[in-house]
């Protein structure tokens, strides 16, 4: 019963967002930008695990990166750069930033999660880049701890979240897109092409999807978990500036290939990762961040944020993304790639004050699959687009999950 005020309000809060976005407060005679908060995506890594260990899990050579498993590379990095910039630029001619002087003490704050490495050098990168020469730097807990923000509340999920949470998996489980099942063939052609008739552990639709549960911890098996992973792996290899003759691309054209199989990673975190129950468990922290933040109240667990705060950086991963987009029922994808939460990924949940009163504007910033492979610089026009807006916060305030 917890969830159920909360499940009520976002249902209030919806039509404010989901309709089709009114005209930008940019435009309105007088309307000053106050402030803004930013969740990024960490900039473009190696897969989580050793080329060996996917070659087990899919049957197939993957290719050998130049660093460590789950690290940001230096192309990715350059990348991230372009992404600051974009945003950078955009806030200045947007009032926020002045384009010649430091920002006044206190009034950016960059928050990192530091579980990994590479949302902390990410953080760092938005640190010198957002203004350069400035002497910012990105603040996070103490390195590899788990910060609820970015993580959810460390206790476990009780009985009734698991079981609403199995009841929602069970209903999606039963309503896959055939888009899935026809980029698992595609993938499956690709990765082990006789796998299902004679290596069935490799045989991605010997078993599509099952939940598991891991210390309390809803988790996707199945071979749209594998080919969910893979799929992004391809994208990664493309997006790092691999040669098209790389493993697996050998024989396919790659942008063509990750388009066809990149259904399986949208179902992956469609039949998980955005799962009503869980996304209000998991992304309350981080929630109620974006909200205080706006509102110039501190965040809990982030001392840097105070009412002097007027650009809030938070340097995590695709899984925040696709949680607060379920939290606020944002959706959305690009004619230009083909994984809406790729890296360098940045939603940012803007404050205007008018003369009509407060009003929020929810703005995607992204980079196409082949800007990210080519470093192309990002165009203003197409990379930046709003996605939502609403009439006053509480359009974006979810109620707490008591």
């Amino acid at each position: 019963m917890r969830h159920l005020a909360f499940f009520c309000t976002l249902l209030v809060a919806t039509p404010a967002l989901a309709a089709t976005p009114t005209p930008p407060p940019a435009t309105q005679q007088g309307a000053q930008l106050e402030r803004v908060v930013l969740l990024a995506r960490h900039g473009i890594r190696s897969p989580t695990k050793p080329p060996q260990t996917l070659q087990t899990q899919t049957g197939h050579i993957w290719a050998q990166w130049p660093v460590a498993p789950g690290e940001l590379t230096d192309h990715g990095k350059q990348a991230l750069t372009q992404m600051v910039e974009l945003v950078r630029q955009h806030y200045t001619q947007a009032g926020l930033l002045h384009p010649t002087t430091c920002p006044t003490p206190g009034s950016i704050a960059i928050w990192a999660d530091a579980k990994d490495h590479r949302t902390r050098e990410s953080g760092s990168l938005w640190a010198e880049h957002l203004a350069p020469t400035c002497g910012l730097h990105a603040q996070a807990l103490p390195d590899g701890q788990e910060d609820p923000i970015f993580a959810g509340p460390p206790d476990p999920l009780n009985a009734p979240d698991q079981r609403a949470i199995t009841r929602e998996f069970d209903q999606r489980a039963h309503a896959i897109p055939p888009s899935v099942g026809a980029g698992m063939n595609t993938l499956q052609a690709v990765l082990a092409p006789t796998a299902c008739t004679t290596d069935t552990p490799h045989c991605l639709s010997a078993n599509m999807a099952t939940l598991a549960w891991k210390k309390g911890k809803p988790h996707l098996e199945g071979g749209i978990a594998t080919g969910g992973t893979a799929a992004e792996n391809l994208l990664l290899e493309y997006a790092q500036g691999m040669p098209e003759q790389a493993e697996p691309f050998d024989g396919h054209a790659p942008a063509t290939l990750i388009g066809q199989v990149f259904p399986l990673h949208t179902e992956e975190s469609w039949l998980v990762r955005r799962l009503l129950t869980l996304a209000a468990r998991k992304g309350a922290p981080m929630a109620q961040a974006v909200q205080n933040a706006l509102a110039g109240k501190p965040v809990a667990g982030v001392p840097a944020v105070t009412e002097q705060t007027k650009l809030f950086v938070l340097s995590g991963h695709d899984t925040n993304l696709d949680i607060l987009a379920t939290l606020y029922r944002l959706d959305w994808s690009f004619a230009d790639q083909p994984d809406p939460t790729a890296p360098d990924t940045t939603l940012a949940f803007e404050l205007w004050r008018t003369a009509s009163g407060p009003h929020i504007v929810v703005r995607l910033f992204h980079q196409g699959l082949e800007a990210l492979r080519t470093l192309a610089t990002p165009d203003p026009a197409l990379d930046s687009q709003v996605i939502a807006s609403g009439p006053s916060l509480q359009a974006l305030r979810p109620a707490s999950a008591h």
